[in-house]
């Protein structure tokens, strides 16, 4: 059966009022849940402005931290080294003598820098030269005890020159008398060249004496023959004391 353009109409206008109605209790702003904080600050103006407040207050506190972090940056100089590093025209107040006092700073750093080294330097040149000076204070002992060994050397070897064979024998014991009566004992039955180069190398002048004391007396004259001039003039002064 057809339907009229009325009725049709109608049913149109019918369905478009239901779906206007559905969508306002669906949007419609009674109807959305609220969050329980939206609806205590709704229900407390105070609560509201007292959240603007705090807000207000940290911004306010942010900016005084940034003015304060500025100020010191101005106030310390390090806005202008920062400036200047940057190349950036420095237009703030004082710039040019916050420059100037930063540079004798740094000048007087530098100087204090160098002024120690130089003092660092000079501490170690004492110690050096105190460890010279000892140095050369053990050098001078060990001079003066050399020396003074060498005078008494030479004081003994002025001594022995003086002893004749009866002091050399006397200083002997029995046994190294003993012992030399049987050197000379066998250097009387050598040849005398031979025996010359033995003694000449094995004893001084005062040992060789005491051998020719104990050698038969042609047997040492001629070992005396064969010895080096100077060593025999030197046992021969020895005898003859």
């Amino acid at each position: 059966m057809a339907v009229s353009d009325q009725t049709a109409a109608k049913i149109a206008a019918s369905a478009m009022h239901w779906r206007g109605k559905k969508f306002e209790e669906t949007f419609k702003p009674s109807n959305r849940p609220v969050p329980p904080d939206a609806q205590e600050i709704n229900r407390n103006p105070k609560k509201r402005k007292g959240g603007a407040r705090r807000a207000i207050i940290i911004i306010l506190v942010l900016l005084l931290l940034v003015a304060a972090g500025a100020a010191a940056l101005v106030f310390t100089g390090t806005a202008d080294v920062i400036l200047e590093a940057f190349g950036i025209p420095n237009f703030l107040p004082g710039a040019e003598t916050r420059s100037l006092q930063y540079q004798l700073e740094q000048r007087a750093h530098q100087l204090d820098q160098r002024e120690q080294l130089l003092n660092d330097r000079e501490d170690m040149l004492s110690q050096r030269e105190t460890e010279l000076m000892e140095q050369s204070d053990r050098l001078d002992i060990r001079e003066k005890n050399l020396k003074r060994q060498q005078e008494e050397w030479e004081a003994e070897i002025e001594a022995a020159k003086e002893m004749t064979i009866a002091d050399i024998l006397a200083t002997y014991s029995d046994d190294k008398l003993q012992s030399m009566r049987q050197v000379g004992a066998i250097y009387s039955k050598m040849d005398a060249e031979a025996a010359a180069a033995i003694v000449s190398e094995l004893y001084d002048a005062q040992q060789i004496a005491a051998i020719c004391y104990s050698m038969q007396p042609q047997a040492a004259a001629l070992m005396l023959e064969k010895l080096e001039p100077e060593l025999a003039a030197e046992v021969t002064a020895i005898l003859a004391g």
